[in-house]
């Protein structure tokens, strides 16, 4: 993997949250002047430490604040444009980060923290969550010659939208995400059917190219693959996942092997064991498991690919290999603890620098995910990385999501990768299934179905994980970014006349044109 070394012992100290990079400084920032924004009551546009700009009647201090009594807003009945400012100045060559906690409302609403330390403004939007739910969102900046950075807590809105932010820190170091991924699973039945890809008109004039190079270009660092055990439609097998690894390694990316252990779909409610293996006693699926991993793992380190994750089964929340297993009805801990250290151990004989995760669905409740680690740790489990599935229809705001990732790389010391998450571009589907987000009702306040609603949902889901402390945030995986609407590519492998429930989701649209989401994989 390629994530930075993540160190700042003299932030420790001080109490402000550790946040390190290739070039962390060597002494702690200055601090942040009035960074509660508590030292001059309400109603203050530019409170001690910090200039209004724009709209200045826009930006005030008031109550309910993050950690104190008080926060700053900005609002107002008409339409603005307001910058509250800060230069924090006297700082040392190197990487500063700085962190904000904040809301904002979910129309029209153009918010964002930026710093600027000599080369240009970095900015990160502010991600949409409920108005009681407070999100920390970072950005870091390389300071030089001028010693200084200038912090802004911009708003663009229209009338009677809103922002807050409190609980401001510049610390010493950068924070950045290593992996900005794609699971790429549905991509070669799609070619074999006839699917192509496009990139946008303004780079290749719409040119038919391979979705992993479109991808590649617009900043994916790496796949993610699927592997079932012997599929009814010949997909998404270990050849598969060899000839793709090969492909991805020549585009220079790096991959994730997502083994289900199942012949077809595994998630929270469905882990049924491939048909070669329905009869074997317990002793025997710990061997297969370890069989399957070692090949899996194998078969691509013999074609030149060395995976840079290997996940053990697929959202494990109730378990795998039923009834086995599982982890309820009844519960089964020590043999499901067992066939992951089965996978684990397969993984590192193949391949010991290759990392290990574990994944649930239902990225932010922590308590599934306390519940479960605690289990499998209390029983010798070993594993790298901590993997969660995060569909906000589906699985909630993102305030538990952020909390969740940041307790459990704290209270397990991991990593953190969401390794899927996706959002509609339309609620229109174009083969003969309906889509499984394709309800006005099941939207996000805040996302529309539209390419920037799509994009705005990734960014901000990205912006979650950067946050992580201590440099444990690795990145997201986009699923399934390449699942187009091509006849034949249904979600049931044994049925081929079987629709696509996810073209809606891809990052291609209808056309098989890449969309603005795309984007995101370069921030």
């Amino acid at each position: 993997m390629r994530n930075s070394t993540w160190f700042s012992s003299l932030v420790l100290l001080l109490g402000l949250g550790v946040v390190s990079g290739e070039a962390a400084a060597a002494a702690p920032a200055p601090m942040v002047i009035n960074p509660g924004f508590e030292n001059d009551g309400t109603g203050v546009a530019s409170p001690t430490g910090w200039a209004a700009t724009g709209s200045v009647n826009a930006s005030f201090t008031e109550f309910g604040g993050h950690s104190g009594n008080l926060r700053l807003s900005h609002w107002s009945s008409d339409d603005y444009s307001v910058d509250t400012v800060q230069t924090v100045r006297g700082l040392s060559n190197g990487w500063y980060t700085l962190r904000a906690w904040t809301k904002r409302s979910p129309g029209q609403n153009d918010s964002s923290i930026s710093l600027d330390c000599g080369e240009g403004a970095e900015r990160t939007f502010l991600p949409i969550a409920p108005a009681d739910e407070w999100i920390q969102v970072v950005v870091s900046a390389r300071a030089h010659h001028r010693g200084e950075c200038k912090i802004d807590l911009h708003t663009t809105a229209l009338g009677g939208e809103w922002a807050n932010f409190d609980d401001i820190e510049l610390v010493p170091g950068d924070t950045r995400l290593s992996i900005y991924g794609a699971d790429v699973s549905s991509l070669k039945k799609s070619e074999d059917l006839g699917g192509v890809y496009f990139d946008d008109e303004a780079r290749h004039q719409c040119r038919k190219r391979s979705a992993l190079e479109i991808l590649a270009e617009h900043g994916l660092t790496d796949i993610r693959l699927r592997v079932w055990v012997n599929p009814a439609d010949g997909h998404h097998n270990i050849a598969e996942l060899i000839t793709m690894g090969r492909r991805a390694k020549a585009a220079g990316l790096g991959v994730l092997v997502d083994l289900h252990y199942s012949d077809t779909w595994a998630d929270p409610g469905n882990q049924t064991k491939p048909a070669a293996w329905a009869n074997f006693t317990v002793d025997q699926l710990e061997q297969a498991v370890f069989a399957h991993t070692f090949a899996a793992c194998t078969g691509l380190r013999s074609n030149g690919v060395t995976p840079d994750i290997i996940q053990i089964g697929n959202e494990l929340n109730s378990g795998m290999l039923f009834p086995e297993g599982s982890n309820w009805n009844p519960p089964n801990w020590d043999n499901l603890a067992r066939f992951l250290k089965a996978g684990y151990n397969a993984v590192k004989l193949c391949s010991p620098r290759t990392k290990v995760m574990l994944h649930l669905a239902n990225g932010g409740d922590n308590g599934l995910y306390r519940w479960w680690f605690d289990n499998v740790t209390s029983r010798g489990v070993q594993f790298d990385v901590i993997g969660a599935s995060y569909y906000s229809y589906w699985h909630g705001p993102l305030g538990p999501l952020q909390a969740n990732l940041n307790d459990v790389a704290e209270r397990y010391g991991k990593e953190v990768l969401v390794a899927e998450t996706a959002y509609p571009f339309t609620l229109g589907f174009v083969d003969n299934e309906s889509n499984s987000i394709g309800l006005e009702s099941q939207l996000v306040s805040g996302y529309p179905a539209t390419p920037a609603g799509q994009a705005a949902n990734l960014r901000d889901v990205l912006s979650i994980v950067r946050a992580v402390p201590n440099g444990r945030g690795l990145g997201a995986f986009y699923w399934d970014a390449t699942w187009t609407a091509v006849p034949g590519n249904g979600w049931d492998p044994t049925n081929p006349a079987s629709g696509d429930t996810w073209e809606n989701q891809a990052l291609f649209d209808f056309n098989s044109k890449a969309l603005p989401a795309m984007d995101e994989l370069s921030r």
